[in-house]
């Protein structure tokens, strides 16, 4: 992990009130691994509000060109400064952070369940398994077609994806938990990746759990050092018979999904 000053090459909108920040970094092309995410400074120099930093999962990166981005949606003061940055200006952060996913798994195959935002560690996840030569498909859920440019890169990767919204603009209509089993095969080749609204991973454990498939959760919490120092983001995790307390920044942000303890 290194704190890092890099240029921005690009801060577009990919859909209503979501940005993808393209940032030139040669260490973080290099350094970066599945499910790892960076703390970005939301303010500008001598500026302390606000105070803490931003944690921001990696979305994608173009090792030919040393440039990774980023997926955010504008929420309050922190992501509505990152939207004013242009071309040019420069990004303050830290990373990579986290434990990696482990994408060095046991099959061929990997399958991707997303919800929402959660989808942004997913498509880096893509990314390097297509690298390693692995098999990929997504089931994704939204609540509309928010997020609808993001199928041009699943596109792109040339993917076997299907694509659920609550209200029926994208894809088919529908939660993607009710549609899981719908390829019962699925679950006895593939690996499985999820990321998404704590309802959703709720759900998708309450299934896998009763028949014994286990799944890699990439959590999403809010945090503050983004290192493990001031135990902000703590979540409780089954540990054999007993329960134990862990940093989804440290430990995580990648869990098996029978350990985690939503309540």
């Amino acid at each position: 992990m290194k704190l890092l000053k890099s240029e921005i090459l690009s801060n577009d909108i990919y859909g209503p009130g979501i940005y993808r920040m393209e940032i030139f970094s040669p260490y973080m092309v290099k350094n970066v691994k599945a499910g790892q995410f960076i703390n970005i400074k939301c303010s500008q120099e001598g500026v302390r509000d606000p105070l803490l930093r931003r944690p921001f999962s990696i979305f994608d990166i173009e090792k030919k060109f040393n440039v990774f981005s980023i997926l955010y949606l504008v929420r309050g003061r922190g992501t509505s400064y990152m939207a004013s940055l242009k071309k040019g200006d420069t990004v303050d952060f830290a990373g990579p952070l986290g434990k990696p996913a482990p994408l060095e798994s046991l099959r061929d195959n990997i399958l991707l369940i997303g919800g929402g935002m959660g989808v942004a560690p997913l498509n880096l996840i893509a990314r390097l398994a297509l690298e390693s030569s692995k098999t990929v498909r997504v089931m994704a859920g939204f609540k509309d077609s928010a997020l609808l440019r993001w199928e041009r890169d699943l596109v792109r990767m040339n993917l076997k994806y299907r694509i659920f919204s609550e209200d029926g603009s994208w894809g088919e209509m529908g939660l993607v938990s009710d549609h899981i089993y719908d390829e019962p095969g699925l679950f006895r080749d593939h690996d499985i990746f999820c990321c998404g609204p704590e309802a959703m991973l709720k759900v998708l454990k309450g299934q896998l759990d009763t028949d014994n498939i286990e799944a890699t959760a990439l959590l999403e919490e809010k945090m503050a050092c983004g290192i493990g120092a001031c135990n902000g983001c703590v979540i409780k995790v089954k540990k054999g018979n007993n329960t134990d307390f862990v940093r989804v920044c440290r430990e995580g942000p990648a869990f098996k999904l029978s350990e985690v303890i939503f309540e």
